[in-house]
């Protein structure tokens, strides 16, 4: 009886560490964990060269900062002004705040946030009243320009539409 249990338990044991190869085999496409470690290997690691010392820096974030206005153009009320005043900041320099104030729905005036990218990109939420909102997302461009596109959030009625402003 203690030789079948012995047995067993070597086989489980052996069956065990051949299902984690077949697994690694499985997930790495082929037994290459020592070429992939040869091609790791720098054969000229003590050379260092004045090239070596160039750190690649993150792509730099536009300066949105400004006083903007232009227009806006809403699904559910027509055409109107739109008007922005955005500070930038924060620890990476991409959190954007502001207020932000349109004549359409007879007059809203109230805060914004959002955050800019290093490829332009800009999202913003202006806040109506309470939970409801506008997010927008748009592109900062020629320097002085924010375009895109809006929709409401948390708001009874749902709406859309663009906006163009210039600083």
């Amino acid at each position: 009886m203690l030789g079948k249990i012995g047995f067993v338990m070597g086989v489980t044991v052996l069956a065990m560490f051949m299902m984690g190869r077949v697994e690694s085999l499985a997930a790495h496409r082929g037994f290459g964990g020592s070429t992939a470690w040869a091609e790791q290997w720098d054969v000229t690691a003590g050379d260092a060269s004045p090239q070596d010392d160039v750190v690649a820096q993150p792509d730099s974030l536009p300066d949105v900062s400004g006083s903007y206005s232009g227009s806006v153009a809403s699904h559910r009320f027509g055409s109107g002004t739109l008007s922005a005043t955005i500070s930038q900041g924060g620890p990476s320099g991409g959190s954007l705040s502001g207020t932000w104030s349109t004549d359409l729905d007879g007059g809203i005036e109230s805060t914004l946030k959002g955050k800019v990218k290093p490829n332009s990109k800009v999202s913003l939420k202006l806040k109506i009243s309470g939970h409801c909102g506008l997010v927008a997302h748009g592109t900062f461009k020629n320097g002085d320009e924010i375009s895109g596109a809006y929709h409401t959030n948390g708001c009874g009625k749902p709406d859309h539409g663009t906006f163009d402003i210039i600083d």
